[in-house]
């Protein structure tokens, strides 16, 4: 093995020399591993279950090259970029939590490269002794390497969803596990998106239904589902077509359109006739429902036309938007999201009752504090039975459990229960979008993989999001091998092409996207493949990972 690795770098070193500069300055994800055994179902990049891993001897001799030549050249890796320059991200379909030489990718990341590492993972196992010291070597002799490190909360991985052998109370003490290792880089960090965080994200509220778009009495109504919109003024049609002009300074979208008022009902038992639209304008509806006034926006994404109300945060911090997709040709279905944030809304409102403002921290929170936030949503669940029962189904068997999972890894974890409370520490973003394998959980609401559904998905990385200004960025990752050049997707993962030796992606991609491909001009980007050593990358099959705990939930043997 010595000797192939001695005579194939100066090889690596040629094929890197053929590079473009941009593959070196404007390089952002560098994975030294492809694959995830978590298996999200709603993985925004379509991993594959099997993992494909750079050896220490691989990551060694890789990042060396390359540090090389971008030496040679002159050259600052990844400073050209204007979104987080000098920092790379070691993950893009693979959890780097589970990588077993991140500690080596640190050193060689800072002392090598001159850059940063940003990381984002769901956690790993308490019970790989490799994986745990790893992590404390990571803490103790690497923290200054990160720039930012973000654990993420969804309900999809493998050990909070109790698949492929796990168990959610096992995934519990192993996240918190992994949180109490990672405290004093976090606190060092210093809490916020960017920096140090938890991310929850949620399972969509999705209703399949026709939408039914008319006049009625003088109004335009719309209904679906429970939803009844009714335009507040007289109207005789469609509304114009709002689109997000711009950005702000705070990075929030600006409308050509204010939202149109209407009257929201939401009632099981309500139909869009004249007898209920007027009695909802008179507030006589006999039905229980519950009533509310929205700003109604119509907006276009490539799937067709689509209606938002309430569409962004209220200005006490709650969020409420309900999304209405009529069927088109490229949308397979019609019906609505509710894009409701029930955790949100019931954190804020357990600070306005002890006089603290949505930004403020609550420093004297109590577990107290947390089981009445969880105490909240049950019955926010019971009361919305009668007017909304999906909704209600919804908050019981979907966000209460996560939030209550959440609340439990923070206890056995050792953090302070204001941590909860946290807007920089527990950030609620919300439903899951619409990318890579979560589209077919919107069931047909959306023909077009990665468009945006909403005009929050759209600000995060729709042509109105700041990463249109960015341009193009790169990627490196090894490749799945197999003798005869070809697995499965499920397996080798839908971003990346088999191979029958070792080999290295290096591609452009899409900044909105993560495609190699311009979504907005459909033009390919560049792409390389260069040959590596044997022995420089090691396939893991799922079983394997399994076996070795190389994920986070699995009982002890």
């Amino acid at each position: 093995m010595t000797h192939t690795a001695t005579t194939a770098v100066p090889r690596l070193l040629e094929q890197l020399r053929i590079l473009p500069d941009d593959a070196f300055t404007r390089l952002q994800y560098a994975a030294p591993q492809v694959g995830c055994f978590n298996g999200c179902a709603m993985c925004s990049q379509g991993a594959g279950r099997d993992t494909w891993g750079l050896t220490r001897q691989g990551l060694t001799g890789l990042l060396t090259a390359f540090g090389q030549i971008a030496s040679e050249r002159n050259l600052a890796v990844a400073s050209g970029r204007i979104h987080r320059p000098k920092v790379i991200f070691p993950y893009l379909d693979n959890d780097i939590g589970s990588y077993p030489h991140l500690d080596l990718y640190a050193q060689l990341a800072r002392d090598v490269l001159g850059v940063k590492l940003r990381v984002s993972t769901v956690g790993y196992s308490a019970r790989s002794p490799q994986l745990t010291a790893m992590h404390e070597r990571l803490v103790a002799d690497f923290g200054d390497c990160f720039d930012g490190i973000r654990f993420s909360i969804t309900p999809y991985t493998a050990g909070f969803a109790s698949r492929f052998g796990t168990r959610r109370d096992t995934y519990t003490t192993d996240l918190a596990a992994a949180l109490r290792t990672y405290r004093p880089l976090l606190d060092a960090l210093g809490h916020g998106a960017a920096t140090a965080a938890c991310e929850l994200r949620f399972a969509p509220l999705i209703g399949i239904g026709e939408l039914t778009d008319t006049v009625i009495a003088g109004r335009h109504v719309l209904a679906v589902g429970p939803h009844l919109l009714i335009s507040l003024a007289p109207a005789g049609g469609d509304l114009p077509e709002t689109v997000i002009e711009r950005l702000d300074t705070r990075t929030q979208p600006v409308y050509s359109r204010p939202g149109a008022p209407y009257l929201h009902i939401t009632a099981d038992q309500a139909r869009p006739t004249q007898e209920t639209v007027q009695a909802a304008l008179h507030q006589a509806l006999e039905v229980p429902h519950r009533a509310r006034t929205v700003g109604l926006r119509r907006f276009t994404n490539a799937d067709g036309p689509y209606y938002a109300a309430d569409c962004d945060f209220h200005p006490d911090g709650t969020f409420t938007a309900l999304h209405l997709y009529p069927a088109t040709a490229i949308r397979p279905n019609s019906g609505y999201t509710d894009a409701t944030r029930p955790l949100l809304n019931a954190l804020l409102a357990h600070k306005r009752r002890h006089s603290i403002g949505r930004r403020e921290e609550f420093t004297a929170a109590t577990d107290t504090d947390v089981a009445a936030v969880l105490d909240t949503l049950a019955a926010d669940a019971r009361d919305l039975e009668a007017a909304d029962a999906a909704a209600s189904a919804h908050v019981r068997e979907q966000i209460h459990p996560q939030a209550a999972f959440y609340a439990d890894v923070l206890r056995q974890a050792g953090y302070p229960p204001s941590l909860f409370f946290s807007r920089a520490f527990t950030i609620d973003t919300g439903q899951i979008v619409n990318q890579g394998r979560a589209q077919h959980l919107f069931r047909g609401l959306t023909g077009t993989n990665g468009e945006p559904m909403t005009p929050r998905e759209e600000r995060g990385f729709g042509q109105a999001s700041l990463s249109t200004v960015r341009g193009p960025i790169w990627r490196i990752t090894p490749l799945p091998l197999a003798p005869a050049g070809r697995l499965p997707i499920a397996v080798a993962g839908k971003k990346n092409p088999t191979t029958t030796g070792p080999t290295l992606l290096v591609e452009e991609m899409d900044p909105c996207h993560l495609s190699p491909v311009m979504r907005d001009t459909g033009c390919r980007l560049r792409r390389h493949t260069l040959t590596l050593p044997d022995g420089w990358i090691e396939h893991t099959a799922m079983a394997d990972g399994q076996a070795s705990h190389a994920l986070p939930g699995l009982p002890a043997a």
